[in-house]
């Protein structure tokens, strides 16, 4: 694959953050393409969304129809459970014991 070079302007501290969450050997030129990778699979999809759009645009009952569902969905999902356990007093090393 061809590569090229561009310049590109980021913030200190979002580079600084990288820096300390990757280390210091960090290969930028690689996040960055695996970003702009997925922008572009991002915006393809978006294009053959509106694409299909076009080619049978939704009804304005189709679209409460498909807005009630969505609500529906949204009002009936239950939240995960917390990966946290509950707080419980601690116990001490001679009461883990006895039983």
């Amino acid at each position: 694959m061809r590569a090229a070079k561009v310049s590109v302007t980021v913030d200190g501290a979002t580079l600084d953050e990288v820096k300390r969450l990757a280390g210091k050997g960090v290969n930028l030129s690689a996040i960055f393409s695996e970003a702009l990778r997925k922008h572009m699979y991002r915006l393809r999809l978006l294009a053959l969304l509106d694409e299909m759009d076009r080619a049978d645009p939704m009804t304005p009952e189709g679209l409460a129809a498909g807005e009630k569902l969505w609500q529906a969905m949204q009002s009936s999902s239950t939240p995960a459970p917390s990966r946290r356990l509950p707080n419980r007093k601690s116990r001490s090393a001679s009461q883990s014991v006895k039983r």
